[in-house]
Formats: structure tokens, sequence, C-alpha cells
């Protein structure tokens, strides 16, 4: 970090360049190109008088210069005149007498106040460095005002880089009133990964209470009456506590929520036709977790009664006088049947939509990303379709404008299992691990397009972040073997590699001993693909990959190209291919007396069918906590299909779990 004005010292202030005549009358500048942090004695920040403007401050600097000849005293003036450039807004000027301040050297009387003005001099300049400006801060020594300041360029530096517990613990040391650090506090902490808390807690003390009370609220979601005896016990228990009289506003509002109640829930699902056989699956993982809920409260007259109405072939006042007075409802399955039905809904029903909007993606965006290297095979029959199951399950088209639209009074929630959720999520993984100029090779069906064309865009999101111009990625499209092979050899310069050493044996006309090479700047490979296509190309890739420079690059996908009907086969052609899946499709998960009650009661399911199973599975035990969910979007509901929670359009999103393929087995990861 440098001071701006550092090539020149003429000012546009004559007061200025007067008092900078002076400073080098008497004493030799020292020339360092940062402030060096000493134990500063303790000081104040200097308060200055009404109608004090910046020009006064320097003309006194100037006069006392005159005068005593005392640096040190000239100094604490011209560091008022910066601190009131500052409160003007004027952050240039303020620079530009630090930087003289600075270039004379500066006493270690005057160094704790120096330090603070220089931090909230550059604090909000895209180009400083958050950690010098940190470490200054450390420098800053102080009660009352000088105190507060600290904190409260410290919680803006922290939450600049991230640091959101850091931050949370410097807020509570302004001087903010109660109500507004709680609020902030908690925005912060709710945002931190519950496993990270505890290191947290060890880290920040300050931050205990409110950890415990995030823990408290986690325990008891289930039931808001409960939530609210426990805050109480809370209270009394940190009495004299800012949270003894200030809660955050969500958590009160979580306690005022009304236990869901429902004694009659009507579930909306395709019975016959040519979906009955999904709807029904639908309807058995639904009625499987009715029956756990049977076993967990060893009474089956608390649970409601479960209707089940068949969306086959009926119109929309059909289902409306099926439904009656019903207020809890899960359904409709599919997206026609969702955008007809609910704008006609009575206010005050309870949705679960089993499908749910999706933002428009910007085609324009995702086909310019910046630096991109596409290779599109000419096209042939496709090797494998996906009309395994109906694209409106799997996702939604419809706008957000479309959904505003409606209009109700209702409390309208969507669960999917959408595709692109899973690439936005592989996105966001790779990128996490430090991947920048992975390899996308996508099959040319509609839903692998719409999943690598999310890939991108989210790719674009996440490097424009980091400030990245580039996006770094080589595109491979493809519709059948020959295709994809020769986009992949050419996405990884091997063809090209051949040509040339093709080219020197002509040249020499002697046989050329070489391996072809791949391209060196790869670090990884994502596919969206069948599971069959997916078979086929990482073989491709493995045999691509030069053997030679020691370097592995991973292979990505989603669990759309997982198959678990195809046995030990397709595990061996999918050695160490890394994939994301619903925790039920793993091979050790927290369900496994429920699994074999499902193996037992319905036999010879293939992966779609577990994945529909357990999609209703999780629809059942989400309906009644989607109060809570909605209240304190920081919970989740850790299910068969995922780790769900809500975001703010009360869609619910999941994680799924990372795993990996080794010796023809499915292991899970802990990343």
């Amino acid at each position: 970090m440098r001071h701006i004005g550092q090539s020149g010292k003429i000012f546009t202030l004559s007061a200025i360049a007067s008092v900078l005549v002076l400073s080098g009358c008497g004493s030799t500048p020292k020339t360092q190109s940062k402030p060096v942090v000493v134990e500063p004695s303790p000081i104040e920040t200097t308060q200055v008088e009404q109608n004090v403007t910046p020009e006064h401050k320097l003309l006194e600097a100037k006069r006392v210069w005159e005068r005593t000849r005392n640096k040190e005293q000239r100094n604490s003036l011209l560091l008022q005149a910066a601190d009131l450039y500052l409160q003007n807004q004027q952050p240039v000027l303020a620079q530009q007498v630090l930087f003289e301040v600075k270039e004379d050297g500066v006493s270690e009387r005057n160094h704790s106040y120096y330090s603070l003005l220089v931090t909230k001099a550059y604090a909000g300049m895209s180009d400083a460095s958050a950690d010098e400006l940190l470490a200054m801060l450390d420098g800053v020594t102080g009660t009352g005002e000088t105190a507060f300041q600290k904190a409260e360029l410290q919680t803006q530096l922290y939450s600049q880089q991230g640091n959101f517990a850091a931050a949370a613990n410097s807020v509570l040391q302004t001087n903010l009133p109660d109500e507004d650090k709680v609020q902030q506090v908690w925005q912060w902490l709710t945002s931190i990964p519950t496993e990270t808390l505890t290191t947290v807690g060890k880290a920040y003390p300050a931050l205990s209470p409110f950890i415990t009370l995030r823990e408290l609220t986690e325990a008891n979601a289930s039931s808001p009456a409960t939530l609210a005896r426990e805050l109480q016990k809370f209270q009394q228990v940190y009495q004299g506590h800012m949270l003894e009289t200030t809660l955050p506003d969500n958590v009160l509002k979580a306690t005022q929520l009304t236990d869901a109640g429902a004694n009659d829930i009507a579930v909306l699902l395709p019975l016959s036709g040519r979906l009955a056989r999904t709807g029904q699956v639908v309807k058995n993982g639904i009625m499987s977790a009715y029956y756990t809920d049977v076993e967990k409260r060893q009474d089956e007259h608390l649970l409601p009664r479960l209707r089940f109405i068949d969306t086959n072939g009926v119109d929309t006042q059909h289902l409306l006088n099926e439904i009656g007075d019903t207020k809890f409802i899960v359904g409709p399955l599919l997206k026609d049947t969702v955008e007809k039905l609910i704008p006609n809904l009575h206010a005050g029903v309870n949705v679960l939509a089993l499908n749910r909007p999706e933002e428009r993606i910007d085609q324009v965006a995702a086909n310019n990303i910046s630096n991109n290297n596409t290779i599109t095979t000419s096209p042939s029959p496709a090797l494998n379709s996906d009309a395994d199951m109906p694209e409106s399950i799997l996702t939604a088209t419809d706008t957000q404008g479309e959904l505003d639209a409606l209009g109700l009074a209702t409390s309208l929630n969507y669960f999917g299992l959408a595709p692109e959720d899973e690439a936005k999520q592989l996105a966001e993984y790779i990128f996490n691990k430090g991947y920048r100029a992975p390899i996308v090779i996508a099959a040319q069906s509609s839903l692998y397009q719409r999943m690598d064309t999310t890939f991108k865009t989210h790719w674009r999101a996440l490097n424009n972040k980091e400030n990245k111009r580039r996006a770094n990625i080589t595109s491979v499209t493809f519709n059948d073997s020959n295709s994809l092979r020769e986009g992949i050899t050419q996405a990884l310069d091997v063809a090209q590699s051949n040509d040339r050493i093709n080219q020197i044996e002509y040249m020499t006309n002697d046989e050329v001993y070489n391996m072809p090479r791949s391209r060196r700047d790869i670090d990884a490979i994502v596919a969206f693909a069948s599971p069959q296509d997916t078979e086929l190309l990482n073989p491709i890739i493995e045999a691509s990959l030069n053997p030679y420079d020691g370097k592995q690059v991973p292979v990505y996908a989603t669990s759309r190209s997982m198959d678990y009907d195809s046995g030990k086969n397709q595990w061996r052609d999918l050695q160490n291919v890394h994939f994301i899946d619903m925790p039920w499709l793993m091979p050790s998960h927290n369900w496994q007396p429920l699994q074999q009650e499902v193996e037992q009661a319905w036999q010879n399911q293939n992966t779609m069918q577990k994945r529909l199973f357990a999609f209703g599975f999780d629809a059942y035990q989400l309906l009644p906590q989607l109060g809570m969910l909605n209240t304190l979007k920081y919970l989740s509901h850790e299910g068969l299909t995922g780790t769900l929670s809500l975001n703010e359009r009360g869609e619910v999103i999941r994680q799924q779990p990372q795993a990996m393929i080794r010796n023809e087995k499915v292991y899970m990861l802990s990343e």
C-alpha cells in the first residue's frame, strides 16, 4: 500500500504548501516506503472545536512551527487537519497531508493517531490491502472515541476480507446501540458453517453467548413453543448480557410461530396415466416418512390424515374441489399443474410444490464467456437420452416475475430435483478447491446443455468476485463416441501433439520415438453426460493425459452421470471420478434401518426410483418445518436428498455430499 501523492508534493491549497515548505527546515525527512509500527504511547483522538476547518489547523501548524520549531506539536496539528479532511469526505487531501507527516517522521506520541487516520483514509479504497491496514490498527491504543473508531475500522476491514467471526467480535467493541450490535453480530454469526462454531467460540469468547443462542435455536427448530420456553431459560442464564433484553428479530419471530398442527394433508400426484409409476414412487416415499413418524410418536392418532389426489387428466376446478378446506398441500408434481393451480388457491394455504421456478439463465452471458475455447464436434445420433424422467419434475422454467405476479397471501414453497442446482454446486466446489482452468465436456441434449450453461454462468460469476476477467474454460460438446473422442483429444491438445510428431517424422524421414503430450494448463475436467457416456469418456481422458509429468487431472461429475444398477464394470470405467449425489444413494448413510425396510417392501428399485423415493420422503418431513426454515434461514434439514435449506424466495436449496470412485467402490469424501 502506498500513499496517494507520493510522486509529488505540490498541493492545491497554499496553506498546505506553506506548511510543507517549513516541514523540511531543521529536520531530515525519512524516506521509508510505509510507516513503521512501533509501540505508541496512549493518546486519544484529538477532539477539535466546531466550525474549525482543515485550513485553520494547517495555518495553526505553520504558526507553531515558526514560533517554536516543535516538530511533534506541528505534526499533531497536521494530523488534526487530516482528520478534518476525512470528516469532510476529502480523503485525497487527507492522504496527502498524512504522506508528508510520514515523510517527515512520525513520533512515538503521534504514531497511534497517525495509524488510525491512515487506516480511515484508505479503508474505503478497492486497491488498499486490508491486511496492511489491520496491521496498522494493531498499533492504535487508547480508550473512548479512539477505541470505538478502531473497532469500527476493524469491523469494516474484517468484513471486506470475509472474516465474519472477527468482524462480529469487533462490532461488539463499537459504540453502536445494543440492538444494532445484536442484529449485525447475528447476521454474520449465522452465516458461519455450524462445524466451525466451536473454533470461533475459542478464538472470540465474547461471541460465546451468540453461539449458544444459535445452537439453542437449531436444537429446538421443530417446535416454536419449545423454542420460546428454552429462550426464557437462556435469558435467565445470561442476565446482564445484551441478549437478555435484545434478541435477534428473526428469533423473536420464530417464537411467535404456531406449531404446524396439520391434521389433514392433501398430496397431489399423477397416480394414473403415463406418469403413474413416477407418482407412485414419490407416494411410497411420503408414506414411508409418515410411518416413520408413527414409530417415533408411538401414537398414530397424533399424525395427520393423508389424502392422495390424482392430478392426471383433471382440470383445476376438480383439484380445488378435492382440496376443499385443506390447509396443507404437498405437490403438484408437474410444472404445468403447479402453474394452473397455485393462482387459484385460497389465502392461508401452506403449499410445498414438488417443482419450483428457476432463475432465468442468461444465454448471452454464458455464450460470451471471455477467452473461452469452444470445441463443438459434428452432430450425429445421440448415445443416450434422459427420457427416463420427465424434465418437468427435474426443473421448472418460470421466471421470478411470473411467480410474483401471482400476488398470493399463501405460504408457498418449492422443492425440486433441478439438475441446474447440481451444476452450480459443482462449480462452487471446484472453484473453492482452487481450480481455475477446467475443460467442460457436455452431451448435446437439452438436460446436459442446461447444466453446462448453468456451470459456465456461475463460474464466470465466481471469477468476477475475484476480479478475474478470464473465465479460463475450454468447452467440448459431443453426441456420439467418435465426436466425444475427437473433442477430448482436441481440447487436451493431443491431436496437435500427434500432428507435430508426424511432421517431424516426415521432415527427418525417420521414425520418432515419442509419446503425444497433453496440455499442462488444464487443472480439472467436468463432465455433464449420461452414465453410459461418462463410462466412455473417463477412459478416453485417462488415455489422453500425459503419463510422464506426474500431474493428476481430476474428473468431476454430477448424479446425472451415476447409475447404480450397471454393476462393477461401471465403477471400473469410472475409476477416480469425483461426483456429487444424494446421501440416500451413498454406501454409508444414517438411514440404514430404513433402507433395509425399503428394500424389503419395494425390491429391485432402480437408481431413478431410489431418488424419487428419497424426494417424497423429504417432502413429507419438510412440511411441518417450513415455517421455521423460512424464518431462520440458517437452519437446515438433513434429508435423504441432501442438506436442505430455504432461500429468500421459498425455494429448497439442496447441498449434496461429495464422493469418489476407487477400486470399483464408492467412497464418501469429507470435504
